[in-house]
């Protein structure tokens, strides 16, 4: 009784804390598995779920027609050189991503005064930690971060009046048509690096599990699948499970009801999700 009381104090601190632990655990993902299969005193690695299963960050299944980014990489593939294929990148993702959209009407809760308040972008879902201010705060100072040549128009351009210019500016959409090309160059030449695991939450509905995307890796997935690899190791960096919806953080403080948070999980569970894009 003391060991269970034990490992499920650990098993909500790292949900709490999230944490990475160096020490790994190599885990093949089958009918059979379950929590119990988990070492939580180390980093679990999941070897074999299918990237077809994945869900995405917007609630989609990966490479589905719903997923902008695919469809867009897709598009794209068939170029050979940079230049055109970051272009017709751009033309595609753009002609399926058109108009900013409230956090409301991203997750499909036009309703909800709270949410309609906030931008796409700052969208947070029921289940993570994160904070829907801290997103806001955040969001634009991390997607210049990792984008070099964007930092001089940053620096010019923002102001509360045009933030949604440079979300959902060409200059934006450019850096990830680089991004995919160069990692789809790499992937194809050298293959997915098994080293570097994609981080993902790990969803428990019930006895069933799914794998998520976070926010990292989104890209490498995207590329490795098109290129035609069925799998790729996973790192499991957050466990969600629905049976602790009352304690996640966006439930507790109200953001979401109770209801709105469960409907959302079953959702997303069920790759028929909405979420933000961008």
């Amino acid at each position: 009784m003391l060991k269970k009381i034990f490992i499920t104090q650990i098993r909500k601190a790292l949900i709490k804390f999230e944490l990475d632990i160096v020490k790994r655990k190599i885990i093949y993902f089958n009918k059979d598995f379950s929590f119990s299969n988990l070492n939580l005193l180390e980093t679990n690695i999941i070897i074999n779920y299918k990237l077809k299963n994945l869900i995405t960050t917007s609630g989609k299944r990966l490479g589905s027609i719903e997923d902008p980014y695919f469809i867009a990489l897709k598009y794209a593939s068939y170029q050979k050189d940079e230049r055109i294929f970051v272009e017709t990148f751009i033309k595609k993702i753009k002609s399926i991503i058109k108009t900013p959209r409230t956090a409301a009407e991203a997750i499909g809760m036009n309703e909800s005064k709270k949410l309609s308040l906030y931008p796409e972008w700052a969208l947070v879902l029921p289940w993570e930690n994160k904070l829907i201010n801290e997103s806001r705060k955040l969001y634009l100072k991390k997607l210049i971060a990792k984008r070099k040549k964007l930092k001089t128009y940053y620096n010019k351009n923002l102001n509360l009046k045009n933030i949604n210019k440079i979300v959902y500016n060409d200059k934006i959409w450019e850096s990830h048509g680089e991004q995919f090309f160069k990692l789809y160059k790499s992937i194809a030449i050298h293959g997915f690096k098994q080293t570097e695991c994609i981080p993902i939450s790990l969803f428990r509905y019930k006895n069933l599990y799914r794998c998520s995307l976070s926010e990292d890796g989104n890209h490498r997935a995207r590329v490795a699948f098109i290129l035609g690899a069925k799998t790729i190791p996973l790192k499991i960096s957050k466990m969600v499970d629905f049976k602790d919806v009352e304690e996640w953080t966006n439930v507790k403080n109200k953001l979401y009801s109770l209801n709105d948070a469960k409907k959302i999980f079953k959702r997303y569970f069920n790759y028929s999700g909405k979420g933000t894009y961008v």
